[in-house]
């Protein structure tokens, strides 16, 4: 039996790619840690040791907790650690983690909101009564408030404010909140509570008995989905930046291995070579499509003012056709759902092969499609002339 947590589901969901490496294949990344996870990691510490030693009674100074911050960033620091957003030194990420420090200490003395229960807390959920599909999670700090109030506290270090939507659709805490509510019998009341260091900016929210079920139900659905899962296909985001498989994935592998390469041997890989081959040939391509536009739209219109369909040339003739046709919105078109909506409804779809809008155009030129269906369609599309010109190779005499 697997037991699963938020950041195992949360990576499938990401990717399953990375998912498959990290948690079947367990493959050891090549990108030790993100700059970002190293400081989330020792701004989280830093305030774990805040409320650790208030239980036993000691206050320490926000500058106690700065010294303490810097010595476990002098002990941990490594150049392995990337640095994914250009123009910043790890310097500036340090002392970005002091004013974190500093700003939630000041915000928050003399720490006496609320008794602290549990910091770093395992918790463990089993989602189905029978043990088969079991949850565990860490929450930051657990604690108790005078009114019998529980709050699950989150410490964050995102650069981005997220909004109340995006917080109420967060499944981390309100996982845990499950937890605290089967653990504590006493919890009638569970504040969700995160914590934006960057924005020094708390946000409370509460979730209902029947959202914590239907969360539970979602996540078992969730885990049911990852076990019939068979492959575990890429997915690009704008996260594969942050991503400790980079150098591995099979979206990212050449580019992560061609940033390292000094400008010589950038350009002399074979890679590099075909793409650059490609993009040229592309170029042109285009370059020759727009001037074929142009000369085409010149015979279309010579065909026109002189009356004439097949127009003679050296090798050969050209012959210019032309007919109005309906024209229907594309794929990505206003009016298309409306249009899909209309087939479906008049079980019209499969005769035009899940609404092949040319095929759908064809049929409106045909005598045995219903007149009031025909009728009806109109007002989807427009009638526009279409000219094509078809090459003939001149017969050689022989």
């Amino acid at each position: 039996m697997v037991l699963y947590s938020h950041s195992r589901i949360s990576a499938f969901r990401q990717c399953p790619y990375k998912f498959r490496l990290k948690y079947i294949d367990k493959v050891r990344p090549e990108i030790e840690q993100t700059i970002e996870s190293f400081l989330g990691m020792l701004v989280h510490d830093t305030l774990e040791r805040l409320y650790r030693d208030l239980r036993f009674q000691k206050m320490n100074t926000v500058k106690d907790l700065l010294k303490y911050y810097n010595e476990q960033w002098e002990k941990n620091w490594n150049t392995a650690i990337l640095i994914v957003r250009k123009g910043y030194t790890p310097e500036n990420y340090r002392m970005m983690g002091e004013k974190f420090i500093a700003d939630y200490y000041e915000k928050h003395k003399p720490f006496d909101q609320a008794k602290t229960v549990g910091l770093e807390q395992r918790i463990m959920i089993d989602l189905s009564g029978d043990g088969k599909y079991k949850l565990q999670g860490y929450i930051d700090r657990l604690a108790l408030r005078s009114d019998g109030t529980y709050e699950v506290h989150d410490y964050k270090t995102n650069s981005n404010l997220p909004l109340n939507e995006y917080l109420n659709n967060d499944r981390q805490l309100a996982i845990y909140a499950m937890a605290v509510r089967k653990n504590y019998p006493d919890a009638e009341k569970i504040k969700l509570i995160w914590h934006f260091l960057s924005f020094n900016k708390d946000t409370v929210l509460e979730k209902t008995d029947e959202e914590l079920e239907q969360l539970r139900k979602d996540v078992i659905s969730d885990i049911k989905e990852i076990e019939s899962t068979a492959k575990f296909p890429t997915n690009k985001t704008k996260l594969c930046e942050w991503c400790e498989f980079r150098p591995m994935c099979p979206e990212w592998s050449h580019i992560a291995k061609t940033e390292a390469m000094t400008i010589k041997e950038f350009l002399k890989d074979s890679g590099v070579v075909l793409v650059n081959r490609y993009a040229d040939l592309t170029e042109k391509k285009k370059a020759v499509e727009d001037e074929m536009n142009r000369v085409r739209e010149a015979i279309v219109r010579y065909a026109r003012e002189h009356n004439v369909r097949t127009l003679g040339g050296s090798g050969y003739d050209a012959k210019v056709w032309s007919a109005e046709k309906f024209k229907f919105p594309g794929k990505n078109e206003e009016g298309r759902q409306d249009l899909e909506a209309f087939l479906q409804k008049s079980g019209l779809i499969k005769d035009v092969s899940a609404l092949d809008v040319f095929l759908l155009s064809q049929k409106m030129d045909e005598p045995d499609w219903p007149h009031d269906i025909k009728k009806a369609l109109r007002k989807f599309g427009r009638r526009e002339l279409i000219e094509k010109i078809y090459l003939k190779k001149k017969d050689s005499g022989e």
